[in-house]
């Protein structure tokens, strides 16, 4: 028998987007391809999903002969978000800019209504997360081993009387027969000092052997992990300044997610990216008080055009240092050698360029 668990993994959607789902005039072919996008990208903790070829779409029963057709239809009514290049794809959660009708019957207030009813509706039936209660049991516990407790139940019988033991003056376990607790306190002492002492050497030699074993070795994926630290490190920065610059909302969208891909692929270096968006920012001549920058894409422009600039700089920085080695400690020429010498550097330079 089945028995699902959140544990196991889950996609985590906010109410909002599923009352859309509902509430649209969706096609089955439609929800299959959404539903099947969320579980490759919520379901696997990620805001995008990797489909690199469109027939695997037959997984969620849309054939290769309609998926194209019905991916064009989503993506043109803002549904989704479809790289093509790579076959990225993303569920909207702008939901107000999606053009689907809808469904004939929907109801809002008897929807919210119904809602309500189940909310406050009890079940019966016990719930399969609901924890079981514990039942409390009066007893002793008294040790039986280190790591085990046996619990010794109480029992009252009216049958037994009580009766005064007969026999020793110092029956067993009185105080008399006892050791004393200092010799306890000694023992616990001297055999603590011991496993310390163990303990000690134990680790002396542990990190000995690790030291000699880290000096040659590394680490596996340790550049791949670097990798990712520097990518996350890079999204953040990104993320944040524009956030700060456009002082609304708390998240990117998925286009913009998608440019921060296209910067990184790029090799946009980060002090760029952050002085392409300033400029932009304060470049921004709103044309009447609704207008504002609503994506970070709209900052594509000025990194770009940064980049270029600091390319060529640094060519002609490397061509300047060319001129400058060859013409160094040069012995000197007539008038005629000389003005060739000009010519084929200034033919070097241009070709360079």
């Amino acid at each position: 028998m089945a028995n699902p668990q959140p544990e196991n993994g889950f996609v985590k959607l906010a109410n909002e987007i599923w009352n859309e789902i509902i509430r649209r005039d969706f096609s089955k072919r439609q929800k299959d391809i959404i539903l099947f996008i969320w579980r490759l990208s919520y379901g696997c903790q990620k805001k995008t999903a990797s489909i690199p070829l469109l027939k695997y779409f037959e997984l969620c029963g849309v054939g290769y002969q309609n998926i194209r057709k019905e991916l064009d239809h989503l993506s043109n009514c803002r549904v989704i978000v479809w790289n093509k290049n790579n076959n990225i794809f993303a569920v909207n959660k702008d939901y107000e800019q999606w053009q689907i009708s809808p469904v004939k019957g929907w109801n809002e207030e008897i929807f919210k209504d119904l809602v309500s009813k189940n909310i406050n509706f009890k079940s019966g039936g016990t719930s399969q997360n609901k924890k079981p209660e514990k039942s409390k049991v009066h007893g002793i516990i008294i040790m039986a081993s280190q790591n085990k407790k046996l619990l010794l139940l109480k029992t009252r019988s009216s049958g037994f009387s009580k009766r005064e033991v007969g026999g020793a003056s110092n029956p067993c376990g009185c105080k008399a027969k006892r050791v004393s607790k200092n010799i306890i306190k000694n023992i616990i002492k001297n055999n603590s000092s011991c496993c310390l002492e163990e303990d000690t050497e134990m680790d002396k030699g542990l990190s000995n052997k690790i030291n000699t074993d880290s000096q040659d070795a590394v680490p596996a994926g340790d550049a791949d992990s670097n990798r990712k630290a520097a990518e996350f490190d890079y999204r953040k920065q990104v993320a944040d300044l524009y956030l700060k610059r456009r002082a609304k909302g708390l998240d990117l969208k998925v286009n913009d997610e998608l440019f921060l891909d296209q910067l990184i692929a790029d090799g946009v270096p980060i002090s760029v990216a952050i002085d392409g968006i300033n400029l932009s920012f304060d470049k921004f001549k709103p044309k009447h008080k609704r207008d504002e920058i609503k994506s970070i894409k709209y900052c594509e422009g000025r990194i770009y055009n940064l980049l270029s600039e600091q390319e060529e700089k640094i060519d002609e920085q490397k061509i300047n240092t060319v001129i400058d080695s060859e013409t160094k400690d040069e012995p000197d020429y007539d008038q005629e050698e000389y003005q060739k010498k000009l010519e084929r550097l200034k033919a070097k330079r241009e070709a360079v360029v």
